[in-house]
């Protein structure tokens, strides 16, 4: 879908200057626009915020620390002086596998946390799904501390040296995990539009909690069924 130059802006900070991430809230919300507003997507990234966790989050409480925290730094203050409504971070993670006693692997996954700028208070949060890295990258990460992009370039440069340095890009783990069927931008994409189903739904009573914005989908006149 092509944006006209007459359509409205609506604008987006991430916190982040990843362009994966970017490209990643690129996919996930162009699609919210087109059946909402039809406004052209403006995404600024907004650098140099701290996580408050490690470099390598290796909980699912950590992660989603990290997100929290990347987030709050964009204030409701910051939103309205960039004229952006909502504010978006991305942080991704590991965990070792924690449902099944039988085996031990370390789980790949992401946060996504989103916010309006008339509420500090309401934050949406997604996951996105998990997948298994293989044993030697697990390795690296637990045994060596290395993080997960280095410890991935390790692995697959020694298959394919064109993967070397893919971790930290628009491939990232789970483009070579596939094959090339899933780039880090698709892997996050759906969790980024999973994060504006409350904000989609706030004139349907979804929660008190969340603020009016423009993506609320219009409520409309109940219909008789019973007319002729």
């Amino acid at each position: 879908y092509k944006m006209s130059e007459n359509e409205p802006i609506f604008k987006i900070l991430i916190a982040s200057g990843s362009v994966a991430k970017i490209n990643a809230v690129k996919l996930g919300v162009t699609e919210l626009l087109y059946n909402t507003k039809n406004a052209s997507l403006v995404i600024e990234p907004i650098l140099h915020l701290k996580s408050g966790v490690s470099d390598q989050p290796m909980s699912d409480a950590e992660t989603i620390a990290g997100a929290r925290n990347r987030l709050l730094q964009i204030t409701s203050q910051m939103m309205y002086e960039k004229n952006a409504e909502f504010a978006i971070s991305i942080e991704g993670g590991l965990e070792t596998n924690k449902h099944d006693s039988q085996q031990n692997y370390l789980q790949c996954f992401a946060w996504v946390c989103l916010k309006h700028r008339d509420s500090e208070d309401f934050i949406s949060e997604t996951r996105t799904s998990t997948f298994v890295l293989p044993d030697v990258i697990s390795r690296a990460i637990i045994e060596d501390k290395e993080e997960l992009g280095v410890a991935q370039d390790r692995y697959f440069s020694q298959f394919d040296k064109q993967d070397l340095g893919l971790g930290k890009g628009e491939a990232g783990t789970i483009g070579p995990l596939t094959l090339g069927a899933v780039s880090r931008s698709q892997y996050y994409a759906p969790a980024v539009t999973f994060a504006f189903i409350p904000f989609l739904h706030q004139l349907r009573n979804f929660s008190e909690s969340v603020p009016a914005n423009s993506l609320a989908y219009p409520l409309q006149e109940k219909t008789d069924f019973n007319q002729n």
